[in-house]
């Protein structure tokens, strides 16, 4: 009897997961890069962390496909921008350096998540 409430449990849990996981799965894995990349800088002190966050987006691109991938792409341009760069805790960009690493990070990240999301998908349907 427990085992089987226990049973439904678990069902209800994994039936409200799975929509939501393709969502909060790449948000979380920004959050996680974002705190390392930070406490990285502060201790170290050093610059141009952004392209840490290809490999992450590569990631999500062979578990939810090249769209989710290329939404966290994005979202990992402006979260960098907002957390990475000076000065810190806005969207400005005072470096000019600095604003076309970003534009090239996030130009490099979108094609890395469509090509990996293409070769996902060949995966699964060779032919």
């Amino acid at each position: 009897m427990i085992r089987k409430q226990i049973s439904n449990v678990v069902e209800s849990a994994l039936r409200l997961w799975v929509p939501i996981a393709p969502i909060v799965v790449p948000f979380l894995i920004i959050i996680a890069v974002t705190q390392l990349l930070h406490l990285f800088k502060a201790a170290v002190g050093a610059d141009h962390l952004v392209f840490f966050y290809l490999l992450p987006t590569a990631f999500v691109a062979m578990l939810y496909g090249s769209v989710l991938s290329m939404i966290f792409a994005i979202d990992a341009t402006l979260v960098a921008d907002l957390f990475l760069y000076n000065p810190g805790y806005t969207l400005y960009v005072s470096d000019p350096r600095a604003a076309g690493e970003l534009f090239l990070f996030g130009l490099t990240a979108l094609i890395g998540a469509k090509c990996t999301g293409e070769l996902m998908r060949q995966v699964e349907r060779p032919f």
